[in-house]
């Protein structure tokens, strides 16, 4: 039986995964109806996608040593992190993930701004 502490991380960590995935399901959803179906004159602005694909980016990445299934075995044998040192980096994957969902907006701005001057 494992102890609690390690099935409260797998819980965490599953809901660190399922969270995003979520999120970008709802987002593409917006999306498609943002497109298809709302009038132009109604619709407002388009769903942004950055938090959550950002965030289910760095998740995956936190969860690449704990899930058997593939990409995340290949993901976790290319990790150039030492064992030793894997708990401290699904700790920052994880932080880096609600880091890049609170400040997406800021991280989109900052890369047009790098990338393409002041376009808009």
């Amino acid at each position: 039986m494992l102890p609690t502490q390690v099935i409260l991380a797998l819980l965490v960590l599953q809901l660190a995964l399922l969270i995003p995935l979520v999120a970008v399901g709802i987002q593409l959803i917006r999306w498609l109806h943002w497109c298809f179906l709302a009038s132009p004159q109604t619709r407002g602005e388009r769903p942004r996608f950055t938090g959550p694909v950002l965030a289910l980016i760095f998740s995956t990445l936190a969860a690449t040593d704990f899930i058997g299934f593939e990409p995340f075995p290949t993901l976790s044998q290319m990790n150039p992190v030492p064992e030793g040192a894997r708990a401290y980096f699904t700790v920052a994957m994880l932080a880096l993930a609600v880091w890049c969902w609170a400040y997406s907006g800021a991280i989109r701005s900052r890369v047009r701004t790098m990338l393409g001057g002041s376009q808009s």
